[in-house]
C-alpha cells in the first residue's frame, strides 16, 4: 500500500507541473471564478500587475505597456491615472535599457536588490518610454536618443 501511495503522489506531482502549477495557491486569486485573472503588483505603481492562472500567481510582476497603466477594476492597462498610493520601488535601481545593449533591459521590484533583466527578441530593442521591445525600422535613432548601443541577436 505505501508503495502505490507514493506513486500516486509522485503521480499528482508530475500532473501538477505539466499544468503549470508549481507554487501554491495565493489567496488574492480566489476573487476570480476559475482562478484565472489580473490583479495589482501591491507596491510597485500602477505599471505592474500580477497575473493569475488555476488559483496561482503565474510570473514574475509584469509590466504595462507604453503610458498605460493598470486598472484593478478592469484587470487590464486600461486607467487614465494610477490608483495605487505608492509608485516605484523604494529601493536604488535603474530600470529600462541597458547602456551597453539596448536588446536587454532592466524591470525593478520592490525589495533589495530585486532586478531581473530581460532579453529582447531577435533584432529588437527596449524602448524606454514604451515599454516594450521594438524593431530598429519603427524607432531608428532609439539606441542614440537612450544612450545605449544596439547589439542585435
Amino acid at each position: 500500500m505505501l508503495k502505490l501511495s507514493g506513486i500516486c503522489v509522485a503521480l499528482l506531482g508530475l500532473v501538477l507541473m505539466v499544468n503549470g502549477q508549481t507554487g501554491v495557491p495565493d489567496p488574492r486569486c480566489n476573487q476570480f471564478p476559475n482562478g484565472e485573472g489580473n490583479i495589482m503588483a501591491e507596491g510597485l505603481g500602477c505599471r505592474y500587475y500580477l497575473s493569475c492562472f488555476n488559483f496561482t500567481i503565474n510570473q514574475e510582476p509584469m509590466a504595462c505597456a507604453g503610458d498605460s497603466l493598470f486598472n484593478p477594476n478592469t484587470g487590464r492597462c486600461d486607467a487614465v491615472e494610477c490608483t495605487d498610493a505608492r509608485s516605484g520601488s523604494d529601493y536604488d535601481c535603474e530600470e529600462g535599457a541597458l547602456p551597453n545593449d539596448c536588446s536587454r533591459f532592466n524591470i525593478c521590484f520592490n525589495t533589495p536588490n530585486d532586478t531581473i533583466t530581460y532579453q529582447c527578441g531577435e533584432n529588437t530593442y527596449y524602448h524606454n518610454i514604451l515599454r516594450v521591445c521594438v524593431h530598429p525600422y519603427e524607432y531608428p535613432d532609439l539606441p542614440q536618443d537612450q544612450g545605449c548601443t544596439y547589439n542585435p541577436l
